[in-house]
């Protein structure tokens, strides 16, 4: 989407941002350059919130993680509220601010996954979930799918074989092309409606970290906290 809407700037993805930077550069492009300049800042903001959030507490899940998401989805509130204040050619005070909001949300997101320390699972990028796909299909060729991984911690039982964790990274891989295809697909036929899938998207996975039965509800731990 930021791709798309915000100058052909990627928000989650720094390699390819970085990219960006380099080709403005070379080529002189003052405005673009400086577009990857605030994802960049943006995206390490995000990550440092992340962090500071996720951080408070002790290995594995919390509602620390609840708490992160939920900053991320008031963040992405934020932005899709903007897009459809204005839904065309965003101006330049409001498409540096939509920048930085993407790319913070998008650093928050890749702090809190790599926190939980899912094998071979970034949501922000898929170029690790490939190497990791490759190095793990060896491994299984040479001793096994179906034996039993050493649990680290945090401990996902259902990740416990080899077999279910590839299983697990290729669902990922297909999940974030798909994503991309919807994407494309909607701003090809009705960009108006495209901001509301991120916003769709992350409300749901506040909703399923809120409703986990293992932990107490956010706001009854922040309140003993």
């Amino acid at each position: 989407m930021s791709y798309y809407r915000l100058g052909h700037v990627f928000t989650a993805n720094m390699t390819g941002n970085t990219i960006m930077l380099g080709l403005a550069i070379g080529q002189g492009k003052v405005a673009s350059s400086l577009h990857s300049l605030a994802a960049l800042a943006g995206f390490f903001a995000g990550a440092l919130i992340g962090a500071s959030i996720i951080e408070n507490t002790k290995k594995g899940w919390s509602y620390y993680v609840t708490l992160s998401v939920l900053v991320e989805s008031l963040i992405i509130l934020l932005l899709v509220l903007i897009w459809f204040e204005e839904p065309d050619v965003l101006s330049n005070n409001v498409l540096y601010a939509s920048i930085l909001l993407a790319a913070i949300a998008m650093g928050i997101q890749s702090a809190t996954i790599r926190y939980l320390n899912i094998p071979g699972v970034v949501t922000t990028f898929i170029t690790g979930t490939i190497t990791t796909i490759g190095m793990s299909v060896i491994k299984g060729l040479r001793k096994g799918f179906a034996k039993e991984i050493k649990a680290k911690f945090p401990a996902w039982p259902m990740l416990r074989t080899l077999e279910k964790r590839i299983e697990l990274q290729i669902i990922v891989f297909f999940a974030y092309g798909f994503t991309a295809v919807i994407t494309g697909w909607l701003e090809y036929r009705s960009s108006l409606l495209l901001p509301l899938l991120p916003l769709i998207l992350i409300i749901m996975v506040l909703i399923i970290v809120i409703s986990r039965p293992a932990h107490s509800h956010i706001l009854n731990n922040l309140r003993h906290s």
